[in-house]
């Protein structure tokens, strides 16, 4: 890339000329570099690739994720090595989990019940009847608090009854699976524990 002054005998230039030349600019810079057409083979992988991104975004949009639950996937987001947003994390573990075909459980609507006294009841709609388990802490990170969730045949939600938590506090909680070649994209909820 060239460094320019005065590019086309003018204070500044932008755009293509003929196909050849691009000029910009670069960081406060008046460049130039040659025109370049980016490479599309569409190879059977590549086509493969593009369809697993379509239905990871189609599951996140066609989902019945609402606000508690994108705003879990956002708490599920901060906590990865790199930075991404509660969208780009779903897509991530949905692409990941099923190029290596792993069936998933999207478990969505979060309902805390009854919570008093450091107790509560919390629900999920979640299709299937995988074992799952919630995991609960008093951060994001640290989730160390193991409790099988309940869950009847059919449609069901999974369930589970917490108590001895610190009024005042927030918990966050997890829905998972140790079900090999099952995966559930959860996000992290967080809940403030009721007096």
């Amino acid at each position: 890339m060239a460094k320019l002054k005065g590019p086309l005998m003018s204070m500044d230039a932008r755009g293509q000329l003929g196909k050849s030349l691009v000029f910009l600019g670069w960081k406060g810079l008046k460049t130039v570099r040659s025109h370049v057409v980016p490479a599309n083979p569409n190879t059977t992988a590549q086509a493969a690739q593009r369809t697993i991104m379509s239905d990871a975004v189609s599951s996140f949009h066609d989902s019945a994720f609402n606000e508690v639950d994108r705003a879990a996937l956002n708490v599920l987001a901060s906590i990865q090595a790199s930075v991404m947003s509660g969208f780009n994390s779903f897509c991530k573990l949905f692409i990941d989990n099923t190029r290596i075909e792993n069936a998933l459980v999207l478990p969505n609507n979060l309902v805390v019940e009854d919570n008093t006294g450091g107790a509560m009841d919390i629900k999920i709609e979640s299709p299937g009847t995988v074992a799952c388990s919630f995991r609960f802490g008093s951060s994001a990170t640290v989730m160390a608090n193991i409790v099988p969730a309940v869950k009847a045949l059919g449609a069901d939600p999974y369930t589970v009854s917490l108590s001895g938590l610190t009024v005042g506090s927030y918990i966050y909680i997890q829905l998972f699976t140790e079900v090999a070649e099952t995966a559930v994209i959860c996000g992290i909820y967080k809940i403030l524990v009721l007096p």
